[in-house]
C-alpha cells in the first residue's frame, strides 16, 4: 500500500489494532527504493512521527518528492485530516523539511483550534 502524503500521520494516529488491519488488509508495495516495507521499520517511523508531531516522506511515493504532514484534530482530540507540503527533494530537502515543519504545525493547530480542539 503506497502512503499518500497525508497517509503516514493519518496512520501514525490510528489506534495499533486498527492500524495492523489496514496494513495487514493493503500490504506494503514498494513503489522506490525508499519506500517503507518492512513492519518494523515503518512502525518505528509512526512513532517518530507522532512524538514529534510531524511525519516525513523522503521519495517514498515518487523519486524527486518530499513531503511532510501535521494532524488535524477535530474537537474531541481525534486526528481526522492532515496538512501537508511536498515539493521538489533537490529544494525541499530534509534539513529544509525539519526548518519548516513547526510552521506547518502551527497552521495544523490553526485549523485544528478552528474546528473546536482547545487541545
Amino acid at each position: 500500500m503506497p502512503l499518500p502524503r497525508c497517509g503516514k500521520i493519518l496512520l501514525a494516529h490510528l489506534p495499533e489494532k486498527e492500524r495492523a488491519d489496514v496494513l495487514a488488509a493493503s500490504g506494503l508495495q514498494k513503489l522506490t527504493p525508499h519506500t517503507l516495507t518492512a513492519r518494523t521499520k515503518l512502525e518505528k517511523n509512526l512513532t517518530e512521527a507522532r512524538e514529534r508531531g510531524y511525519a516525513v516522506t523522503l521519495e517514498e511515493l515518487e523519486i524527486g518528492l518530499h513531503a511532510l504532514a501535521a494532524p488535524i484534530r477535530s474537537r474531541d482530540g481525534e486526528v481526522i485530516a492532515a496538512l501537508s507540503a511536498s515539493g521538489p527533494a533537490y529544494r525541499f530537502t530534509e534539513e529544509r523539511i525539519h526548518e519548516l515543519a513547526p510552521v506547518l504545525i502551527k497552521g495544523a493547530e490553526e485549523i485544528s483550534r478552528r474546528m473546536g480542539y482547545l487541545g
